[in-house]
């Protein structure tokens, strides 16, 4: 039996798909019906369109009629887009070794250069040492998005591909109540530290305009 949750993710998702769609959130009243569908979207067409593709993808996909005034449009041109999206980036790290542990501090360039630095500690060894940098790298991902526990670390992996070693990093996150799972990763080079950082943030960067979007409204 589908939950409300998941119906309206369902909804959501088809949304998702219309036309310079960049992020959609639905809200419920307290008999489950949708009250209202708030989008962010680029500015390439008029928020009329864009409501009406939304009308017609859910009288196509289910049955489902829904008041155009339920509708709120939000657009943010291009070089708002170019500003948010895929916009941090590694600025250095540095890795301390002290007694049985590490303390790896991550440090990130975001929009208008400002920095953001993440810290993680733990236990010695080379594993251990990647899945710190990964997660100083979220810490620091935090910083910027001035908000906690938005991403969780699952797991950090070297693989071969071809006659190269890559690293790639799972990362899952959680908004209100949907769970997501997003995966990066890049070459892996001498500095597997930093190699490992780049695809914590490989994996996620594509995502930042969206949590922002989400922790706006």
């Amino acid at each position: 039996m589908t939950t409300e949750r998941e119906e309206i993710k369902r909804y959501e998702d088809v949304i998702k798909k219309i036309k310079d769609v960049i992020s959609v959130k639905i809200n419920t009243s307290s008999d489950g019906s949708i009250s209202e569908i708030h989008v962010l979207a680029n500015s390439n067409r008029s928020p009329k369109q864009i409501v009406r593709d939304i009308e017609s993808a859910l009288i196509a996909c289910f049955g489902s009629n829904i008041d155009h005034k339920k509708i709120s449009i939000a657009q943010v041109g291009e070089e708002v887009i170019s500003r948010t999206h895929l916009r941090l980036k590694v600025n250095g790290i540095n890795v301390k070794k002290s007694g049985v542990t590490y303390e790896v501090i991550v440090s990130l360039i975001g929009p208008e250069n400002a920095v953001y630095e993440g810290k993680a500690v733990g236990g010695i060894s080379l594993k251990n040492l990647m899945k710190l940098s990964a997660q100083a790298t979220l810490d620091a991902v935090h910083k910027f998005l001035n908000k906690d526990y938005v991403f969780n670390l699952e797991e950090v992996m070297c693989y071969k591909i071809s006659d190269k070693e890559a690293v790639a990093v799972l990362i899952s996150s959680s908004i209100n109540g949907q769970e997501e799972y997003f995966l990066g990763s890049t070459l892996l080079k001498q500095d597997k530290p930093e190699s490992t950082a780049r695809a914590a943030l490989d994996a996620i960067n594509r995502r930042l305009i969206i949590i922002n979007s989400e922790n706006c409204e």
